[in-house]
């Protein structure tokens, strides 16, 4: 396959393949609206490029492909993307070979890859060649999408056509009938030319975005999600309802933080204060601690014009950035937002004030330095969960015990297993300690991990082993406290104590 790029010049990539790493704090998921791709089908990809092509490029019907591309403008290096859409039909287009020999079909149905209205309006073009002294007969095919790259395929074995077109990112053909009988040579040449009708969508609603919620908490390495489209798409206690929903989800998890963005019709600061006061009554400090809030929205370059997006695709690059430059533990703030002009609206000091003060991580333009992340806090009022790097380093930690305490799960209960236990989860802790995340001219200061008699009594379930951990985070901060418990038959929990 080849895509046209310019005149006499052809572009081919290769994704690179790389597996998932569940220990990394900088991967994100994005769950939104999307011009193509599967439908409620998490999708990794490595850069814009890799999502644009599983995706289709950004266009002005959904913020989603914004986000996505302003996350890897900012330095993201892998992300999940998972496509929501209400219903929805697929366009289609009827290619009637007729009694041509060497097709394996009289018939053919030309299929849009995925569902939408993105097809409508492709054009097929499809010519034959027989036989003749150059050689055996081809065919080549010509896809031609609005908004999309043109596909070209040529010298194609008219009996491998629909197998060469599963290479397409746009349409595949399949067999609608039976094999041509075999009769006289046809003409030299022939040609068709189909046009793709019928593709159909509805914005998506609570059911498609619960859909995509319970996908995400299926996938073990994200650790940040943003939901660009969702202001748009649901409203009033339909949104609220699903937020708390997502928060609920994530909440057990102890891994991934939720970006959120206050809806695009509450602009002026009462609204988004009365926003985010909503989100705090419906949840404890708890469900709150696993989300925050960045405003306001961006002005974006978009061609000859700018576009307003949210902010959280272009945050959750600035948190993938500087957790590669910093790691986990560090505050994402105080950073330069990159690919970005403007913000939407411009608040007055007082305003930000009350701002901050509901919890909204403030983005600012300032002079010399462009647009800046002010704030790192999430929307807890406690102490011990208020902080993003508190919950960023919990999340780095729960993910790495997890990883050294699960090949433990089956093992007896014993001083063996205990001891093998506190060695691995010390590992972790270690490493953690000699990056700097954690406090304490010695390592006996920075962590304890507690796995005895005192926690497991001899009375105790003997298929049931808790590990207590402390651990001290090298900014002042509350007490980092998780408690494992491994069940032969329950598996490996993790508790926040």
């Amino acid at each position: 396959m080849t895509t046209d790029a310019l005149p006499g010049a052809t572009l081919t990539s290769e994704p690179r393949g790389s597996g998932e790493e569940p220990l990394r704090t900088d991967v994100a998921v994005f769950l939104g609206r999307l011009g193509r791709g599967p439908l409620g089908t998490p999708v990794r990809v490595e850069s814009r490029l890799a999502a644009e092509d599983v995706f289709g490029p950004a266009g002005d019907a959904s913020d989603t492909p914004h986000a996505v591309r302003g996350f890897f403008e900012n330095g993201g290096r892998t992300a999940w993307v998972v496509r929501v859409c209400g219903p929805a039909g697929t366009a289609r287009a009827v290619w009637h070979a007729g009694p041509v020999n060497g097709f394996a079909a009289v018939r053919y149905l030309a299929v849009a890859t995925s569902p939408g209205s993105w097809a409508n309006g492709g054009r097929i073009t499809i010519r034959h060649r027989s036989s003749t002294v150059a050689g055996p007969p081809t065919v080549s095919v010509r896809v031609r999408v609005p908004g999309e790259p043109a596909e070209t395929f040529g010298d194609i074995p008219p009996a491998e056509v629909a197998e060469r077109l599963t290479a397409s990112r746009l349409i595949r053909l399949v067999p609608d009938g039976p094999a041509p009988a075999p009769g006289p040579p046809g003409p030299i040449s022939l040609s068709w030319d189909l046009t793709l009708t019928g593709g159909t969508e509805t914005p998506p609603g609570a059911p498609e975005y619960s859909a995509a919620v319970a996908a995400q908490a299926e996938l073990p390495e994200p650790a940040l999600v943003s939901l660009p489209d969702l202001g748009r798409d649901l409203t009033g206690a339909a949104h609220t309802d699903l937020v708390l929903e997502l928060l609920r989800t994530v909440r057990p998890l102890l891994d991934r933080l939720v970006v959120l963005d206050v809806p695009p019709a509450l602009s002026s600061a009462d609204s988004a204060v009365a926003w985010t006061g909503a989100l705090a009554a419906a949840g404890d400090d708890e469900l709150l601690s696993t989300a925050a809030v960045h405003h306001p929205p961006l002005r974006i370059p978009g061609g000859h014009r700018t576009r307003t997006v949210p902010a959280s695709g272009h945050v959750l690059g600035l948190i993938a950035r500087l957790d590669a430059e910093r790691g986990a533990h560090h505050t994402p703030a105080n950073a330069v937002l990159l690919e970005a002009v403007d913000l939407a609206v411009a608040f007055p000091g007082p305003q930000q004030v009350r701002l901050f003060g509901a919890g909204v991580n403030l983005i600012r333009c300032s002079r010399g330095r462009g647009l800046t992340v002010w704030g790192g806090r999430t929307l807890s009022a406690a102490p011990s969960t208020r902080y993003i790097a508190h919950r960023r380093l919990l999340h780095l930690l729960v993910r790495a015990i997890r990883r050294a305490a699960a090949p433990l799960v089956f093992d007896v209960n014993s001083p063996e297993l205990r001891l093998a236990l506190v060695r691995a989860v010390t590992s972790v802790l270690l490493a953690a300690f000699r990056a700097g995340a954690l406090a304490g001219a010695r390592a006996e200061q920075a962590f304890r991990v507690v796995c005895d008699d005192g926690n497991n009594p001899p009375e105790a379930d003997p298929g049931r082993v808790v590990c207590d951990i402390e651990a001290a985070p090298a900014v002042p901060m509350e007490f980092i406290r998780i408690r494992l418990v491994l069940g032969r038959d329950s598996g490996l929990e993790v508790i926040e104590a």
